[in-house]
């Protein structure tokens, strides 16, 4: 019958290991428990509570046999006295770092490139000439209502397809009537991307201011691009040097930290043990006591 544990003071007494077990001993205790309060072998008894208190305790079991069995993960519960989780504190700096600050600084460098070369592209009068007549396909291909294997040129799912060819023969067209309409477009792509599209056409005004202002950057960015480039490219470099260094940083300090401390905490689970079969001597002292006074 599985019955309620007493109140557990860690990892290691939840397996009932010593605090300095070594890897071969908790693998042994892990075996041992998950055996004995499986809920499937409880469940064979037919006591749904057994059942699930067993649920629990087996629940417990694993989340312990977790924290000991890594050894970076039980060097950082040693440390501190709680698990931080699977991920290492150094990795989850870098996780976070990466995805945002470097991730979205190395796909704003990357948009930029590409978009400065779709200008470039359509800088050549050819191109711009195929791009048109495209244009003028799709436009009577629309028209006609044109079907291809059951798919309709208007339907919803050709709707982005649509969208992409409208807008590439629009910028193309500003830039033949003016190179810095389609420079100013570019730029206003980009700055959507940092403040989001809805931002700019909220309100007419914001999109107007959105479109004098892009018009003024554009001007004062003609024939520094490459430069602007570089400088992403750089700040995206820089980013992750200082991310590498920060989870450097905080490996270090774990490790000062596990140098200071964990003596510390090694007598404080101990001395908790102590005070845990004290307390469990008196009981037994004080029900034996009880039961010789009802006996007389």
């Amino acid at each position: 019958t599985a019955r309620r544990p007493a109140m557990m003071i860690d990892a290691y007494d939840v397996l009932g290991i010593a605090l300095d077990a070594t890897e071969e001993d908790i693998k042994k205790a892990y075996k041992r428990l998950s055996l004995q309060f499986h809920p499937d072998k409880v469940q064979a008894s037919g006591n749904s509570r057994d059942s699930q208190l067993a649920g629990e305790k087996f629940h417990e079991i694993k989340l312990a046999y977790d924290i000991l069995q890594e050894p970076d993960r039980r060097k950082i519960y040693d440390t501190f006295g709680l698990d931080l989780g699977e991920e290492r504190p150094e990795m989850e700096v870098w996780t976070i770092g990466l995805g945002t600050l470097v991730s979205p600084m190395g796909l704003f460098a990357l948009k930029t490139a590409l978009s400065r070369a779709a200008l470039w592209v359509i800088s050549f009068k050819w191109i711009g000439i195929l791009l048109i007549l495209c244009g003028c396909v799709v436009v009577a291909l629309y028209a006609a209502d044109f079907t291809f294997r059951e798919m309709s040129i208007r339907s919803k799912d050709a709707v982005p397809w649509l969208i992409q060819i409208a807008v590439v023969d629009a910028v193309l067209i500003l830039y033949w009537i003016w190179p810095l309409l389609a420079d100013a477009v570019n730029v206003c792509y980009l700055v959507s991307e940092v403040i989001g599209v809805p931002l700019l056409i909220e309100s007419w005004k914001g999109g107007a201011i959105a479109v004098v202002v892009s018009l003024i950057l554009a001007r004062l960015f003609r024939g520094w691009w490459l430069w602007i480039l570089g400088l992403e490219v750089v700040l995206a470099i820089v980013l992750l040097i200082a991310l590498t260094v920060a989870g450097g940083i905080m490996r270090l300090w774990i490790e000062s930290v596990q140098t200071q401390h964990s003596d510390k905490l090694r007598e404080w689970r101990q001395a908790m043990r102590r005070q845990r079969k004290a307390l469990e001597d008196e009981i037994a002292d004080l029900r034996k006591k009880l039961q010789e006074k009802g006996a007389r």
